[in-house]
């Protein structure tokens, strides 16, 4: 829940799964409004299981802890200032290194197996939060590994923040959503014009 007893309502708009992860938080730029859509573990669980995804299951038990929050929080302020950095052209190797850490941890533990003539990646589950955090690596990696890369954009709202993959036909998407900060925009403007006249 949001600090007014409200569930936040999640946005899965970015086009990777990485992006959406780390645009759970609203009015980033923001110097009063900025809020935390995972402000609880519930939170962070509901995250997981709207984006379609499904927990290994610890003992069965699909939980997030406090502690798994704060590793949760802590990986999506890293992604946000390398995607950040990436856009401005500029290294970002402590958050980089974060991401490559995850990334090897995962790699340890794969191995191959063959089903009904086909080999697949497979992977032992670990616990809850390790498992999420490699998925979104994962993502990331796929994302700065791809031609996709030179779509990533920034939303051009003031106070917004969030990264989207521009995929329209000539790159001329501006906003994470024309529903919200596109229309604030557009508001803004019809306020400045009529204030002018």
């Amino acid at each position: 829940m949001s600090g007014d007893g409200k569930s936040v309502r999640f946005y899965f708009r970015a086009g990777n799964l990485a992006l959406d992860f780390v645009n759970t938080v609203g009015n980033r730029l923001s110097e009063t409004e900025v809020r935390d859509y995972f402000e609880r573990p519930a939170e962070l669980l509901r995250w997981v299981k709207e984006a379609g995804l499904s927990l290994p299951g610890t003992n069965g038990k699909e939980s997030m802890a406090p502690r798994d929050l704060r590793r949760a929080t802590a990986f999506r302020e890293s992604l946000y200032r390398l995607f950040l950095k990436q856009i401005e052209g500029k290294p970002a190797l402590p958050d980089l290194r974060h991401l490559n850490d995850i990334l090897s941890t995962q790699r340890l533990r794969m191995y191959l197996t063959r089903q009904s003539g086909i080999y697949q990646w497979r992977s032992e589950p670990t616990s809850n939060i390790e498992w999420l955090l490699e998925q979104v690596a994962e993502s990331a990696a796929t994302l700065l590994t791809s031609r996709e890369l030179e779509r990533l954009r920034v939303c051009e709202d003031e106070n917004c923040g969030w990264f989207f993959l521009d995929r329209s036909r000539n790159l001329p998407r501006r906003w994470c959503s024309m529903e919200d900060c596109g229309n604030r925009a557009k508001a803004r403007r019809h306020y400045e014009r009529i204030k002018q006249s």
